[in-house]
């Protein structure tokens, strides 16, 4: 009895975090819809909060945000959207963006 007390109460708690990344994800693509380029990496962040993870390639910083989820417990790059920086200038963002430029530009 215990133990299925126990696992009824994880499943309970897993299926919550579950919840909270499907609502970051549901928020932060709303979010997208007030970027606009030209935007400097502290407008975005207070239009979108802190990044999932960020990274840098070369004189490029780019910040991730979760916009999917899926229930399999772990994030994944097709879960984010990136946002592309140079100078602290927002270039651009999504994965169309950074497939369409990083054809043009050496960027990593």
């Amino acid at each position: 009895m215990t133990k299925g007390i126990i696992i009824l109460l994880l499943s309970g708690w897993m299926a919550g975090c579950g919840a909270v990344k499907g609502l970051e994800a549901s928020a932060n693509r709303n979010q997208l819809d007030n970027l606009k380029v030209g935007m400097t990496t502290d407008q975005v962040r207070r239009a979108m909060g802190k990044p999932y993870k960020s990274e840098f390639y070369g004189n490029k910083q780019m910040w991730f945000y979760i916009t999917d989820w899926q229930s399999d417990g772990k994030t994944t790059s097709d879960e984010m959207t990136p946002l592309v920086f140079e100078n602290d200038i927002l270039l651009g963002w999504g994965s169309n963006f950074l497939d369409r430029n990083s054809r043009k530009k050496s960027w990593w």
